[in-house]
């Protein structure tokens, strides 16, 4: 029969059938197909960024095969072979995967190998259901794989075919822990090709035209492809949530978001520079400066440092400005081994101050930056600009630069290069900043107990031997609108008094704006923003005693067997630190003490601080503007 013939008869008569037989049949089916589909399976990976080979940033990606291993048929040796269709499969086709018996299907199996040559994962096509079924001919779409797979069996059948809508097949493929580095994708597919009623045999037809000719090519058809796993070797995390920087070393690449809006990747090449450092190092208030001139803001003993040389760095600098050919902006510093970072970045017609304290410090403060945050946006106030505002710390002929961030980065107590300025007793008066953290590992886990200004009832006892006492004045409901702290804010009156280990997590003590009687301020007028700027007096305190308003927060959380405490404290008042005196300002606040020698000199102390403040730095306008919006920021009830 010419197969002219063969396709006017698509639709024979019920006797028809009877006089062409299973083989003829056959032949009717296969010659219906038209659509011919590559003789070859194509596996992709995704998702995956442009190179050569591609790139794969994510951990999860999913191996894609377009269809799997195909059956071929002919009537006669001469003529030639064309894709068997679902039903000139299921009457003739080679069916069976059971090594014990028939094991004739169609196959296709993908592996992928790590840079090492360990597997990582096989992929075997699957079972699809070649019955009159609801997933076999009778499915829409039809002959999909069969729900569970089956045992391997005679008549299993794990090959492709034209015409059908559900093909190929996909796995998802976990890199996360994996080495990076070039992968091998190896997809293996075992045609079938039968001449009339004769044996299966293993093998792929020769293209020809549109179809394919008398010939076929014996054994496995195999094709490999590759892919580099190349994941960030370093992601910071803006601790306010608006934006992140993501990077790699070797090679040297970056990119950055803001806002959800993620800018291209980018080769480092000049625009990406590290610096090894032994030890830790304060970030900069201000990247740009720090970027344009690293030996004015990175300590004597940094050294330019190249990863690809076998160096291993512990600064990365980014200099890509805003004003890019494409808008996207990025100048920053970044702490490479605590994740603590302060950039500008822009994306989308957006510009940020993103920073972070470190991946540790993140954890403890984040809630507290966050009501912050949120207060400050509600004065108009950005929360990023206040904490990295630049001052000047002077000390014995040294001059350093320090912003609020330094202070919650730098731990004093074990980084030789860090902030620890404070003579052994000093008052504080203006706006005051204090954080406390110390963790305790051994002596069993502390109950839960934890209070703020934001609950009642305004007060919170410690059960550790370290961290805050907090009791609300109930002889002064309020500041009074006269005397020495009425020039700084009204409200109620909180007294905190602090015990800090001297192995403390973070333990730092600053006044924002104020006065400072430490011996070593310069000029007693340290006020927080040029041009009035002389110097803030950071403190690592053994003992904190605060009379004022504010906000704080004070817990104990229990870690294993053991104790978190974290305490925060950002009020107006004045704080004695380190208090040689066998009385505080409890005391000399309180009208039914008795006064004394001691208290009298406290007091003094005390008067002279406050009165710097009143008469110095709130009579300067801009000054006084700037500390009014702060303690608005303050809760008062």
């Amino acid at each position: 029969m010419s197969q002219h013939r063969r396709r006017r008869r698509l639709t024979p008569a019920p006797h028809q059938f009877r006089r062409l037989g299973v083989t003829g049949l056959a032949a009717v089916v296969v010659a219906a197909v038209s659509t011919v589909i590559p003789a070859q399976a194509q596996t992709t990976v995704t998702p995956t960024d442009a190179g050569d080979p591609p790139v794969v940033r994510d951990s999860s990606v999913t191996i894609n095969v377009d269809r799997a291993a195909m059956h071929y048929s002919r009537s006669t040796s001469s003529a030639n072979y064309a894709q068997a269709t679902a039903s000139g499969v299921a009457l003739t086709g080679c069916k069976g995967d059971n090594p014990a018996g028939t094991n004739a299907s169609p196959r296709t199996t993908v592996t992928v190998t790590d840079p090492n040559g360990d597997t990582v994962l096989t992929m075997l096509s699957p079972v699809r259901d070649m019955g009159l079924t609801a997933t076999g001919f009778l499915g829409n779409p039809p002959n999909q794989p069969t729900p569970t797979q089956p045992a391997p069996g005679n008549s299993n059948y794990r090959g492709d075919f034209a015409g059908n809508t559900y093909h190929g097949m996909h796995a998802a493929l976990d890199l996360d822990g994996k080495p990076a580095g070039v992968y091998t994708v190896t997809t293996t597919d075992l045609n079938t090709v039968k001449t009339g009623l004769g044996a299966c045999a293993v093998g792929t037809p020769v293209a020809s035209g549109t179809g394919f000719g008398n010939t076929m090519t014996p054994g496995p058809h195999v094709t490999t492809s590759t892919f580099e796993y190349r994941p960030w070797a370093v992601q910071f995390k803006d601790v306010l949530g608006n934006g992140d920087v993501r990077a790699n070393l070797t090679p040297s690449e970056f990119q950055f978001s803001v806002g959800g809006t993620s800018s291209p990747i980018y080769a480092g090449g000049t625009q990406q520079t590290f610096y090894a450092l032994p030890g830790g190092f304060a970030l900069p208030s201000d990247p740009q400066a720090c970027v344009s001139d690293p030996a004015g803001c990175l300590p004597a003993a940094a050294t330019p440092c190249v990863p690809a040389q076998g160096c291993t760095p512990r600064v990365m600098m980014v200099y890509r400005p805003g004003n890019s050919p494409d808008k996207n902006g990025l100048v920053g510093v970044f702490d490479l081994e605590t994740k603590a970072f302060v950039a500008y970045a822009t994306t989308g017609g957006r510009t940020r101050t993103l920073m972070s304290l470190g991946t540790a410090n993140d954890a403890y403060y984040h809630d507290i930056l966050a009501k912050l945050a949120a207060g400050s946006e509600a004065q108009g106030i950005d929360l990023a600009t206040i904490l990295a505002t630049k001052v000047q710390v002077r000390s014995n002929g040294n001059q350093l630069s320090l912003s609020l961030l330094n202070g919650l980065q730098i731990d004093p107590t074990t980084s030789p290069n860090g902030v620890q300025i404070a003579s052994d007793a000093t008052v504080q008066a203006g706006v005051v900043l204090d954080i406390y953290s110390s963790l305790r590992l051994t002596g069993g886990a502390c109950a839960a107990n934890s209070a703020s200004s934001s609950t009642e009832p305004d007060r919170y006892a410690r059960r550790e031997d370290n961290g805050y006492t907090v009791t609300k004045s109930d002889l002064l409901p309020e500041v009074p609108a006269a005397g020495p702290l009425g020039a700084l804010v009204g409200g109620p009156v909180y007294h905190i008094t602090g015990k800090f280990n001297s192995g403390a997590l973070v333990n730092t003590a600053t006044a924002v704006i104020g006065a400072d009687t430490a011996a070593d301020e310069p000029n007693g007028y340290p006020v927080w923003v040029s041009p009035f700027l002389s110097g803030i007096h950071t403190a690592h305190p053994r003992t904190m005693d605060f009379l004022g308003t504010g906000t704080w927060s004070a817990s104990e959380s229990p870690i294993l067997s053991g104790c978190l405490v974290v305490d925060f404290l950002l009020g107006t008042g004045v704080a004695v630190y380190n208090n040689p005196l066998p009385v505080g300002l409890g005391t000399i606040f309180d009208p039914l003490a008795t006064p004394n020698a001691g208290a009298e000199k406290l007091t003094d102390a005390v008067n002279q601080a406050v009165d710097d403040v009143i008469g110095t730095a709130t009579s300067n306008p801009t000054v006084d503007s700037l500390l009014t919006q702060l303690t608005a920021l303050l809760p008062l009830s």
